[in-house]
Parts: structure tokens; sequence; C-alpha cells
């Protein structure tokens, strides 16, 4: 049973598979790990009854990927949440075996506020190029730290180019992401990295339906040319360890 929302070229925006609802003895409380409560509230939305069926959506594309290990404490890194949609024409489809149910489903901005089309498009625009960046880093560093994970393996020979290799994939994760960090206090004892600008800046021009300000658009270029940068230099450490490995 599938739920997914589609813009008006019937691109999908983002796709939910529904589970029936177990019955809990006691429920669960919350996590207090974020991703685990994160991972806890998908579970409650997403769970359904024979019937009808309340579901909330929240106007957002679908999230990127995340790295493995990450603690998204709000601080030192946040979950990859795709942007809203800017108001438009959608379509909502309901998907059970071989029968589909779908609908039009058009949203719209508050009329109190003020901001036009157009900002709202300059905003999505940038908030999406910034989650694509992030999406491709998380999939890059992910990618690495297998690599790093293959190679450490190989640690008890003697194999100085695995060394070597494995010192140059331990360095460019590191310069990335802070995977040391895994509390809420975390932030506090460790500076921040390019994952942690990246989603601080995203944060930003999200919190509220108005457009980036010149100064959050060069911020979020630098970063996503940074962003580039280190997949390439990820990705080449990856194909280097590969080669290694095989040797």
């Amino acid at each position: 049973l599938t739920l997914s929302f589609s813009d008006a070229d019937g691109k999908v925006v983002h796709s939910y598979t529904l589970h029936l609802k177990t019955k809990e003895k006691k429920p669960e409380p919350p996590s207090e790990n974020p991703m685990v409560a994160r991972k806890q509230q998908e579970e409650k939305l997403t769970a359904v009854e024979p019937g009808m069926n309340h579901f909330q959506w929240n106007l957002t594309y679908s999230d990127a990927v995340e790295v493995k290990g990450i603690y998204n404490s709000g601080f030192s890194a946040a979950p990859p949440t795709g942007p809203e949609v800017v108001p438009g024409t959608y379509s909502v489809t309901l998907t059970y075996g071989d029968t589909t149910q779908k609908q039009p489903l058009v949203i719209t901005l508050d009329p109190q506020l003020k901001t036009t089309q157009a900002e709202l498009q300059q905003r999505f625009d940038l908030l999406m190029r910034l989650h694509e960046a992030i999406n491709k880093l998380d999939t890059s560093l992910n990618a690495a730290i297998d690599a790093r994970d293959a190679l450490q393996k190989e640690a008890g020979q003697d194999n100085s180019g695995s060394q070597a290799e494995l010192d140059r994939l331990n360095h460019d994760i590191n310069d990335l992401v802070d995977l040391q960090i895994q509390s809420g206090e975390g932030a506090l004892v460790y500076p921040p990295r390019l994952r942690s600008w990246l989603s601080a800046i995203s944060g930003q021009i999200s919190m509220a339906l108005v457009p980036p300000t010149p100064a959050m658009v060069e911020v979020a270029e630098g970063y996503i040319h940074d962003a580039d940068a280190g997949v390439a230099r990820l990705q080449a450490d990856v194909d280097a360890a590969n080669k290694t490995s095989h040797h």
C-alpha cells in the first residue's frame, strides 16, 4: 500500500509505504536519539487500520540519503529533510495491489504572507540545490566509509599501500563530517564540518517562507562548491582504495 504525491509534470515528490498498525501493549516512549525518534514518528505516520484513515503530509520532497553513523543533534547536523513544495497543483495517488486511486491536490500560500510565487520559487530552487548537494555528499561519504571498512579488515596484513589509502580515506571523511559527535553536547566539543554547515544554511533558508538574502545565497553557493569538491575527493579515494584492495 503506497501513497505518493506528484507535481504537475507527474514527477514523484514524495512517496510513502503504508503498513498495518500493530497493537502495542504499551506505547513506546519517544527516543532521546533524534534519528530514532524520527524513525518512530515515520512509523506512526504510515501506520493504518482497515477502513478510513487520516494522513497529514508535511508538504516536503523525499529526504536525502543519510550518512552512516551521523548523529543529528540539530547543532552538529540536521536530518536531510526535503524542501517544501511551492504553491501549485499536485496529485495524490493511493495504490493497493491492482487498484489505483488518484486525485488532484492544490497547495496555496497563506494569504497573510506577501511573498510572491517567484520569490518562493527562488527559495525552493536554492534549497533543492542544497538538498541535492547533501544527497551527493552523503552518498559519497557512505561509499568512502564502506571502502574504509574494507581496508581496515586488511589492516593486519603488511600492506603499506592499503595503509596509505586508509589514511587518505580517514583524513577526507573526517574533513567533511565528524562522526565522533554522538550526543546533543557533541557540537559544543568538536568544531563543525562541511556536512554541518550545509545543514545550517539549509535550515536558515527554510526557516521562513521568504526569499533568501544575498548573503545566504553567497554562503550556500560556497558550500555547494565545497561539497562538489568533497565528492570528487571521496570518489578518487574510493577508486584508489578499490584498486589497492583488488591487488
